[in-house]
């Protein structure tokens, strides 16, 4: 009867470990792979330890869509183009109206300047 009302025969939860894949996410033609890990040594320790999804530092080694959209992740530091939502309560990438949201963390950069223009794109521009 109580296993009925209560599923007994259910498994615990999967506790991820640091190395395992998290997802495979594809924005703008390009794939992430994205791997359980920490960003910090210190966050290994602590009652509340368990790897976290880790994303690239888009940042550091910028990487662009097949359009030449910067693809950006909702919690890196503003660039100089920030330009902030109404009423937006923080200071990241989420907060900017050039912000748009795709899978997971992940966002496209839709400020014109930031965008790159291949020499090919060019070459067929100036004919």
């Amino acid at each position: 009867m109580f296993s009925i009302m209560f599923d007994t025969n259910k498994a615990p939860p999967v506790v991820p470990k640091e190395g395992d894949l998290y997802k495979e996410v594809t924005i703008g033609g390009k794939t992430f792979r994205l791997f359980y890990g920490y960003y910090e040594e210190f966050e290994r320790e602590g009652q509340y330890n368990d790897p976290m999804p880790i994303y690239p530092d888009l940042q550091e080694e910028p990487i662009f869509t097949d359009d030449g959209e910067p693809i950006i992740t909702a919690i890196q530091d503003v660039c100089e183009h920030y330009s902030g939502k109404p009423n937006a309560i923080g200071d990241g990438c989420i907060d900017c109206l050039f912000f748009e949201q795709c899978e997971e963390l992940f966002g496209i950069c839709k400020n014109k300047s930031r965008k790159q223009v291949s020499e090919i794109q060019t070459n067929v521009q100036d004919e």
